[in-house]
């Protein structure tokens, strides 16, 4: 029998979809700081809190898609403010040879007010034309990895940073995104040569495919990385 509270997931940013299920979210009110002011004799006599907003509603928020079927392509993905008072400060999509591929989105609803500098949006549009498959199975980004080893992980993240000001009373009146990032990683398993990768050429390799050799098991690489700018979207894109 259902029950309320049992499998009552709450998609804080949309995203799913008939092939995109939402799987886990999570809301947690931003918290506050206390100031506490003295007496004559050093005592407590009064205290006060701040570090939300008017509204006292301020929430990190965090979803966790899965790709249960279908196709994604990462390039119809967006990061920064969503919709008005919800922005997505981090987005990340995991495969691996164990699993379906995972999006985890995370960042903030209730937000204040966003203003973004002239000619431009306070979203940042995933460039990379990725698709990513319904299935159970590791698979690549865009980068390519040698014929001697074989892919066990992948992930692509991207972020922004989010920034609030408060008034005098600590209240906070308004928000802001900047930045833009974003970094691919790969995981591999060496068949027949040492595992290598070549990340695409807008990408800056951070870490190339390390090695671990554990006794009487097969070698396998640490995690390879690259990163490069996001950068952010136009007015009238």
């Amino acid at each position: 029998m259902a029950v309320d509270n049992f499998g009552a997931r709450t998609d804080h940013f949309g995203l799913g979809t008939t092939d995109l299920v939402l799987v886990d979210s999570s809301a947690v009110k931003v918290g506050e700081s206390v100031e506490r002011a003295e007496d004559e004799n050093g005592d407590f006599a009064d205290e006060e809190k701040h570090g939300q907003n008017a509204e006292g509603d301020l929430t990190e928020a965090s979803c966790t898609y899965a790709l249960k079927s279908g196709t994604l392509n990462l390039n119809t993905l967006k990061i920064g403010e969503k919709t008005v008072g919800n922005i997505i400060t981090s987005l990340e999509a995991t495969t691996s040879n164990g699993a379906w591929p995972q999006i985890v989105v995370a960042g903030q609803i209730n937000a204040e007010t966003v203003t973004a500098p002239p000619g431009k949006k306070n979203t940042w549009t995933i460039k990379d034309s990725i698709e990513l498959v319904g299935a159970k199975r590791a698979q690549l980004m865009d980068f390519t990895i040698g014929a001697g080893c074989r892919l066990t992980g992948s992930s692509y993240s991207a972020s922004v940073d989010v920034a609030s000001q408060a008034d005098g009373l600590g209240i906070i009146v308004a928000h802001g995104v900047s930045g833009g990032v974003v970094q691919q990683t790969a995981e591999m398993v060496r068949i027949t040569a040492a595992c290598t990768w070549i990340p695409g050429e807008t990408w800056l390799e951070e870490q190339k495919p390390g090695s671990e050799e554990p006794q009487a098991n097969f070698e396998v690489s640490g995690t390879a990385t690259a990163s490069k700018i996001l950068a952010r979207d136009e007015t009238g894109i």
